[in-house]
């Protein structure tokens, strides 16, 4: 999915041309603004996702010397991480997306690869977010908002099967 941020920067072409140039194929596509209910479905409920975002953003405010608590109220995880989730729920649901789905020979590893690291920061150069991003954690928590990070790229097939079915529910 591309978010709000890479279809308001006039990306969605040159992210397309990537990913069929490594051999994938658009199988659907569709652009969109999304409803809290769809999104709060793709981002999981569950204590261990929510728990690894606010062990991330713990570990970001670290690394930058901000004050965790004061700016959350709590340093627990799961806490942290459900304000991280609404934050990015809020994002998604801003702007127009575009949904899609790649096919091709091991799709969804490829389209990590192509997408980069989570972080742009920590994205190398060549990939979409370390060509199209400047975004940084500390520059994102000080402003109270998820990161910008241009795409959402399924981690796994199971949850690349998941999406799909949510975004695209009458795909065969």
């Amino acid at each position: 999915m591309l978010k709000p941020d890479a279809v308001q920067r006039g990306l969605v072409g040159e992210v397309l041309h990537r990913f069929e140039r490594a051999g994938l194929k658009i199988v659907a596509l569709k652009m969109l603004k999304p409803e809290k209910k769809l999104v709060s479905k793709h981002y999981p409920n569950s204590r261990e996702y929510l728990e690894t975002l606010g062990s991330k953003t713990k570990a970001d405010y670290v690394k930058y010397g901000l004050d965790l608590e004061k700016e959350f109220g709590t340093t627990d995880s799961f806490e942290i991480g459900k304000k991280i989730k609404e934050w990015l729920v809020n994002f998604i649901c801003s702007d127009n997306v575009i949904a899609m789905v790649l096919e091709g020979n091991h799709a969804v590893s490829i389209v990590r690869k192509l997408v980069g690291s989570t972080m742009p920061s920590d994205a190398q150069p060549g990939t979409i977010r370390g060509d199209y991003s400047i975004e940084s954690a500390d520059l994102a928590n000080l402003e109270k908002r998820p990161v910008k990070n241009l795409i959402h790229a399924s981690g796994n097939i199971e949850e690349a099967s998941f999406e799909i079915k949510l975004w695209f529910p009458d795909l065969k």
